[in-house]
């Protein structure tokens, strides 16, 4: 028979680390890089789901010690995560993060859509949908209170309300990244609060939970909610328009899953990567969400 390659000695070593794929969103970009990566000839994919926190700080420091060629990692919490992930930067393995951010610069290159336009995006819809009425009020569902990706967010939103003196921020609650959260979160603010304006939310998810907990309350007083994300139920209560859910802003785990294992075939190819990898995000209203519907996910 004739002389086989040595080509399993060849193939490169990736190793992503996940949190738990327990919301849609994550579940997602799951089934995308699984999709995207399978049957890899050049390289030899391990894409795991940690449990929890715990569990991913063990896994990444598995991974450390596991002969790769390149480490990804979406940290459930990028806080909590930035130790290990300068360990194995510091190490020489180069080191991609996506979608949330770790609490350092030490990293070979950030994937993600524009957390801080997300909430850009969202203050400059309330600013006009309520322009011209005084005293709006308004209560904001963050996600995990404090980690890199909220604080993005959040400081995007508040950075620019302050541009509409009218709108005064009333409350807050965790909307964490799921409707269970949302809904949890909004009951207590519904509870605090016998008058409320409008809701901007982290999460199409939690903005589900949210708008749940509202229509069972029979709150009439609020007028508007927004998310961010892209889901199937967020995108067509959109397009409807007879919600009062009217704008959520890009983010989709399909892209984002597409872009990071691409950056890092590319970079295993050709050693070349920017360090800054963000891509824009859009805020989606009934007018453009048609063009977002094939990346919803449920």
């Amino acid at each position: 028979p004739a002389e086989q390659p040595a080509e399993p000695a060849a193939k490169k070593k990736v190793a992503v680390s996940l949190p738990p794929a327990d919301n849609a969103w994550q579940a997602a970009l799951l089934g995308k890089m699984q999709e995207v990566t399978a049957g890899d000839a050049e390289i030899e994919w391990t894409i795991k789901n940690a449990v929890d926190n715990a569990d991913q700080q063990n896994m990444l420091a598995t991974f450390k010690d596991g002969g790769y060629d390149v480490i990804a990692c979406l940290p459930g919490d990028g806080t909590l995560m930035t130790t290990i992930m300068e360990e194995i930067y510091d190490a020489g393995i180069p080191t991609i993060i996506i979608d949330r951010n770790i609490a350092s610069d030490k990293y070979t290159s950030f994937v993600a859509e524009d957390n801080y336009s997300c909430g850009k995006m969202a203050a400059e819809f309330i600013g006009k949908f309520f322009e011209g009425q005084e005293d709006i009020k308004l209560v904001n569902l963050r996600s995990y209170i404090g980690i890199p990706i909220d604080l993005d967010r959040f400081n995007g939103f508040s950075d620019t309300i302050k541009n509409y003196p009218n709108i005064k921020i009333i409350g807050e609650g965790d909307g964490e990244f799921n409707s269970n959260a949302g809904f949890q979160a909004m009951s207590d603010l519904l509870a605090a609060h016998d008058h409320i304006d409008v809701v901007f939310t982290h999460d199409d998810e939690a903005a589900t939970g949210a708008l749940t907990a509202i229509e069972q309350n029979n709150r009439t007083d609020i007028k508007l909610i927004t998310g961010m994300g892209g889901t199937v139920t967020a995108l067509n209560k959109i397009k409807a328009d007879d919600t009062i859910h009217k704008a959520t802003a890009s983010y989709s785990p399909t892209k984002i899953a597409e872009d990071s294992i691409n950056i890092i075939r590319d970079f295993l190819k050709t050693g070349q990567i920017d360090k800054d990898n963000v891509r824009p995000s859009t805020l989606i209203t009934k007018e453009n969400v048609d063009e977002f519907l094939p990346y919803g996910y449920q």
